[in-house]
Order: C-alpha cells, then structure tokens, then sequence
C-alpha cells in the first residue's frame, strides 16, 4: 500500500483542527492530515505569557512538520504563521497555500488598511475594557461566517473563551517584527505559492495579497466567488479546484 501524501494545515484563530474537516473531506487525494493547533486552541498547549504568541505558533507547527518539506496550508492567521515559516524556514515547506492571510502590516499604507482598522476598532476598544462577549461578538460579525445568534452555545462559548488571544497575534500580523516583509525575504521563495481569497470578503485581503504576491515568483491568486473569510468550510469544493496541480508538487523539481 503507498504511503498517505504529509499535508500540514494551520487553522485560524478562534478556530481548531476540525475546521479543516470539510475541506479534507473534499480534497480528492490519499493524504496524511497534520492537524496543526494554534496555542491556546483545541488540543494544543495553553499560550506561555512570557513569550511572543506568534513565536510560540511557529515553534508548535515546526514540531509537528516533517523535516522534508511538506505541503503546507493556512487559513487567516494561520496563514500568516504558515508564511512566516516558509520564509524563515524554506528548506520545510514543498508548497504554501495562504487562504486570507491577514497580514495587515503588508497593506499598510493603502486605503483598504485604513478601513480594516476602522472596522476593527469595536473590536478594540471592547477587548480593551475587558467585555468579552461583546468584543467576541464584534470580531465574529467582523470576520465569523453568519450572526453571532446563529452559532451553538458551546461555539460562543469556545470563542470566547479564546478571544483575548487575538491581539496576542499583532507582533506578526501589524507590527510583522519577524520581518517576513524585509527585502528579499518574499523574493527568495522558490516553492508554488498560492493565494486563495473570498469574492466578498474584506476589500483588505486584495491589498494584502497583491502587496505580498507581487513579491513573489511564479505566485498565483484564486478568488472564489460568493464566499466571505471563512471559505474553507464555507465553499471547500472550491477551495480543492482552486489548488489543482497546485498542492502536491516536488520541490526538488519545482
């Protein structure tokens, strides 16, 4: 029997592996899932406060990694933790799928920027004065997939309970003082990249994406027509057509 293809993926925040499970049970193939947890989320470790959130997500996805390169996906900010790693750590990754990476800091700048922080600052200011059902709320109706009514009591209560981790992300996502964006850092990836995004989603993910994929060689950019942040449950057919002959590829002869 052949071995199962490795494929790692990175959720997004306020998510866990099982948001994977619609599109892994659309993908056509005989893959081996890496289940990767962002910390704090699902089964992974608690988030250490002594350290950088997103330093400590870079460290438990490089421990669940092969060390041959995988094939690896992130959706949201587990797209920016997922870019991070390939740019750092080329040499791991045979191909990177970024699904609405909020990596806003490479948008800074444009218009589309000024509007996500506008947008945000409910967010903000609740999560800032300490209301934590409230500021879930905000950022669901933000970036969630229907009305914060709509979700069960253990998801509101799963979201919640994680949702002063958010802000923990912006050292890499605003501030990026990893330097994912440093000159030369996007240019030197040698693995297919692809961008995925939602038709309506949020008018930032085009700056973001048009800003990093411009840098990159040979990156290629699928929209995905009616879905919003959350395509990868929302539309995973989708997400699979869009990544044909684009997820498997052997980077020795990429």
């Amino acid at each position: 029997m052949a071995a199962k293809t490795p494929l790692a993926l990175i959720h997004c925040a306020l998510g866990r592996a099982a948001s994977w499970r619609p599109f892994l049970n659309a993908l056509d193939a005989s893959v081996s899932p890496l289940l990767i947890e962002l910390p704090g989320h699902g089964l992974a470790e608690d988030y250490d406060e002594t350290r950088d959130y997103a330093d400590q997500a870079v460290e438990l996805a490089l421990d669940e990694m092969p060390s041959q390169p995988v094939a690896l996906i992130g959706h949201s900010f587990g797209a920016a933790v997922a870019l991070r790693i390939a740019v750092e750590r080329p040499y791991r990754v045979s191909s990177l799928v970024l699904v609405e990476p909020v990596f806003f800091a490479a948008a800074k700048g444009r218009t589309a920027y000024d509007k996500v922080i506008r947008d945000l600052a409910p967010f903000v200011s609740k999560i800032e004065a300490g209301s934590t059902a409230t500021a879930a709320r905000a950022f669901h109706e933000l970036w969630g997939e229907g009305t914060w009514d709509d979700l069960s009591n253990e998801d509101r209560a799963y979201i919640m309970g994680r949702i002063g981790l958010i802000p923990k992300g912006d050292t890499l996502i605003m501030e990026d003082r990893s330097q994912v964006l440093r000159p030369g850092g996007l240019e030197d990836l040698d693995m297919p990249v692809t961008f995925v995004d939602g038709g309506d989603s949020h008018p930032v993910m085009v700056e973001i994406i048009s800003a990093i994929g411009d840098r990159i060689p040979h990156a290629e950019w699928f929209t995905v027509p009616g879905a919003r942040h959350m395509l990868p449950m929302t539309h995973p057919k989708r997400l699979v057509e869009a990544l044909d002959g684009r997820l498997f590829v052997d980077k020795a002869g990429a």
